[in-house]
């Protein structure tokens, strides 16, 4: 079974991290896209107000073959890179692990990836390939992959996804809201109060399972 790992290092440790170099609030991300080459990050989403400096910062790292701007979202710009061959450390210990980078936050200080392994041996492998090559690893977050059919999913107990789906299903989270909390209880035979207790549980569990990163809401990314 495939099993999804958040590991946080250092920005001194990967190529990229020095892209925001004298800003700490600057956030940059990694575009997730379906696996069809062995670059390991091949796009990035960068906040407008840091592009020019960003793109500077590209041209110095000797790992990037090219870089090409290929869209703009709202205020960010998406980021096309081209890696050479030679990648090494972070980039590499992901690429011989066969793991697929799900989603990365990149700070000034620190970068975040989700990983997804084939299996705990690649990740037992892909930590100890950082360790020999002196990449300062932390395992944040570890859970196994679950299949569509498998409950709970993202979290939620049965109940909770009954909930968010009817609520979703009947309005609750248009503008303006077509249903109430009162009126999804009645529909669920449920309490007006426990309806509002397990809403809250079941986002803050959907949440949790598909868009935090190192304990911090995946909210940088433009939306898609």
């Amino acid at each position: 079974m495939s099993v999804i790992a958040s590991v946080a290092v250092p920005a001194s440790e990967f190529p990229l991290g020095s892209l925001l170099e004298g800003d700490s609030e600057a956030r940059v991300s990694v575009e997730t896209t379906v696996p069809t080459s062995e670059e390991v990050i091949p796009y990035l989403w960068v906040p407008n107000g840091v592009i020019s400096g960003v793109l500077d910062a590209l041209q110095s790292i000797t790992s990037l073959d090219s870089t090409e701007i290929v869209d703009e979202v709202d205020s960010y710009t998406l980021v096309r890179l081209e890696w050479r061959d030679s990648v090494n450390g972070l980039l590499a210990s992901i690429r011989d692990a066969s793991a697929v980078v799900t989603g990365a936050v990149g700070t000034a200080d620190q970068w975040t990836f989700r990983l997804r392994f084939p299996s705990y041996e690649e990740l037992s492998a892909f930590y100890a390939t950082c360790v020999d090559r002196d990449i300062s690893i932390e395992l944040v977050q570890l859970h196994e992959a679950i299949s569509p059919e498998t409950t709970p999913r993202f979290g939620l107990t049965e109940a909770q996804r009954e909930l968010v789906l009817a609520a979703y299903e009947n309005g609750y989270f248009d503008v303006p809201r077509k249903t109430t909390l009162v009126e999804l209880g009645d529909r669920l035979e449920v309490s007006d109060s426990a309806v509002s207790q397990r809403l809250r549980r079941g986002l803050a569990s959907l949440i949790h399972s598909t868009i935090v990163i190192d304990g911090k809401p995946y909210d940088t990314e433009p939306p898609k």
